[in-house]
């Protein structure tokens, strides 16, 4: 029994020692590892030595929002990467403030999606916040220039504009890319236009429709009586006689003797949704909206827009009888974009021919 007594108790110690053991080593590599912790660097970003621009040279329109998107490929970087421009200067070297110093510029507090209900939502959208009229996105790298941006005060074409740099930033590095240049063109109150890019001076007074569909001729009804394009001018002017507080975009319809057409006779025209504009007033002599510029407002395709965004896409259109036999479904479409606020006119003229409205012509 002495025996068996003995070896139990020697079996108990050993266990113990064992457990001790263990817990000696766990308690070790605890501290080890708070040790290593302590000394080990934090875990940074990822700055890829081939991120890089894709654009170098900007020329941006002068008197409306430009941005350059998909301009920086980022490579293996770890985004988001961090954007400021660093340094802009005129050509000559010399400084620049009318792009470093901060102007009230209008900006979207809310998206705008084409299906606001008054002018009042969509002025809700919009403030002004004081920017610098050339900024970078701060984690995309885009380019902006604002639409205060004006030839009266910017250099553009055929100026040699400015040079600017740009600074990427994360926890992992950083690097500065260098000559940018910036040449802006010459602003445009309105598109399509045929104004000279570089002297500002518009060597056509007028433009023709994006497509004229099923319209004659007034007293013909066979195929040198189709109307086309060339037989229509389409005229901008900016009414400066309106002194509504309520910026307003006015449409009216001339006969080759400049007379009148009541737009009562485009009579499938959806006027409603013609374009996003509010108040429809209709005379014999126009049709008149209240709305808000630039128009399009954003570059977003909606209802009232281009596929492509960029353009307001009005249709003017009517039917009629033809021959007694069929039913002729007339249009007119126009693509157009205005930058400056205030009362403005667009004109057709049908200088080519006045247009059939009757029946059996």
């Amino acid at each position: 029994m002495e025996w068996n007594n003995y070896f139990i108790i020697m079996g108990m110690k050993r266990q113990r020692n064992n457990i001790c053991a263990w817990w000696a080593v766990a308690m070790g590599g605890c501290v080890l590892q708070s040790c290593v912790d302590n000394f080990l660097p934090e875990s940074l970003d990822s700055f890829d030595k081939d991120a890089a621009f894709t654009q170098t040279m900007y020329r941006p329109v002068l008197g409306r929002d430009n941005v350059a998107s998909d301009n920086f490929s980022a490579g293996n970087s770890t985004q988001p990467l961090t954007f400021t421009i660093s340094r802009v200067v005129r050509h000559d070297g010399s400084e620049a403030p009318e792009l470093t110093d901060e102007f009230p510029v209008r900006v979207w507090k809310s998206p705008y999606l084409g299906t606001e209900t008054s002018l009042e939502e969509i002025e809700a959208k919009r403030g002004y916040e004081n920017r610098s009229l050339l900024q970078v996105r701060k984690h995309s790298g885009e380019v902006i220039l604002w639409a205060n941006a004006r030839s009266s005060f910017v250099k553009c074409d055929p100026d040699s504009g400015y040079i600017f740099d740009i600074r990427a930033v994360n926890s992992g590095g950083w690097k500065e890319y260098t000559g940018f240049r910036l040449i802006p063109k010459r602003e445009r109150d309105y598109e399509p236009t045929n104004m000279d890019e570089l002297t500002g001076v518009i060597t056509e007074d007028f433009v023709h429709p994006l497509s004229v569909q099923g319209m004659y001729k007034e007293g013909t009804s066979g195929f040198f009586g189709v109307m086309n394009e060339e037989d229509i001018k389409v005229y901008f002017r900016e009414n400066l006689e309106n002194t509504s507080k309520d910026n307003t975009l006015t449409f009216r319809f001339m006969t080759k003797d400049y007379e009148p057409i009541s737009p009562r006779k485009f009579s499938k025209t959806d006027w409603t949704n013609l374009l996003h504009g509010f108040d429809m007033e209709m005379t014999d002599d126009y049709v008149r909206y209240k709305v808000a510029y630039p128009i399009p407002l954003n570059e977003l395709p909606t209802r009232y827009t281009n596929k492509e965004g960029d353009k307001a896409h009005v249709v003017f259109a009517y039917d009629r009888l033809m021959r007694g036999t069929y039913r002729v479904r007339a249009s007119m479409a126009f693509d157009f974009a205005i930058y400056k606020e205030g009362h403005w006119d667009i004109i057709f003229v049908f200088s080519g021919g006045n247009p059939e409205f009757r029946d059996n012509y």
